[in-house]
């Protein structure tokens, strides 16, 4: 009688840690925003023109990409400081899109002109992508934050698998993820990355990836590349 006792009251733990553990995955699971549920795109506007309705970009199936040409670049209607973002991508044979954040408006100091524009992470295919695939593990491969900093440890599924990215962003430090894997960390506005900012083709451009907040922005490169789940929650 004993020996059932404690069995009973350790099937009775067991249960009780079990339920403990769904309800924290499922409290952790309501702090997301969903930005894209595969439906629509409501909390998303064109870069080009707000107020307008999108075009070139299509929902079927759960899924957003790209179709056809000139869609322009979309990007959500909050912005955001602290968060973390989680996506999946697709991508078609020879693809090259991304994903910007801090993005808003900044300032050319050559050219004088005015632009919305922010770091970006890097989603192209490395395996046939011309000037990428020799050099899959560069500054303009998947997972880079382009032209700034390499990845590391990278684990890419090739066109026509799902891949999981994600990028974390608290206070001035970022860091981007893919399947699982950290594969840059940063800070944004140290003496490193404005070296970097220095040697590219941002060095111009004032307050880049510096913004305390900013959209995410799906970049429009004429490529077709799937999305699906994304969401955000601050932290």
């Amino acid at each position: 009688m004993k020996n059932f006792t404690i069995r009973i009251f350790a099937v009775a733990i067991t249960l009780l840690l079990s339920t403990s553990t769904t309800l924290e995955l499922l409290a952790q699971s309501a702090t997301y925003e969903i930005l894209f549920d595969g439906g629509s795109l409501e909390k998303w506007h064109s870069k080009n023109a707000p107020s307008s309705p999108i075009k070139g970009w299509k929902v079927e199936d759960g899924l957003l990409y790209m179709e056809g040409k000139g869609g322009g670049d979309i990007l959500t209607k909050e912005k955001y400081s602290d968060f973390e973002l989680v996506f999946e991508f697709n991508l078609t044979e020879n693809a090259n899109s991304g994903i910007k954040y801090f993005v808003d408006t900044i300032y050319n100091e050559k050219t004088g002109k005015m632009m919305v524009n922010g770091p970006e992470y890097q989603i192209i295919d490395d395996y046939n992508y011309k000037g990428v695939k020799e050099d899959p593990n560069g500054t303009t491969s998947t997972g880079a934050v382009y032209l700034f900093y390499p990845p590391k440890n990278k684990h890419l599924n090739p066109h026509g698998e799902w891949n999981e990215g994600k990028i974390v962003a608290k206070g001035r430090k970022v860091s981007h993820w893919l399947n699982g894997k950290k594969l840059v960390s940063y800070t944004r506005g140290n003496k490193d990355y404005l070296k970097k900012k220095a040697a590219n083709k941002f060095k111009d451009d004032k307050n880049y990836g510096e913004l305390k907040e900013g959209h995410i922005l799906i970049t429009d490169h004429g490529d077709k590349v799937f999305f699906r789940n994304i969401k955000i929650k601050k932290i």
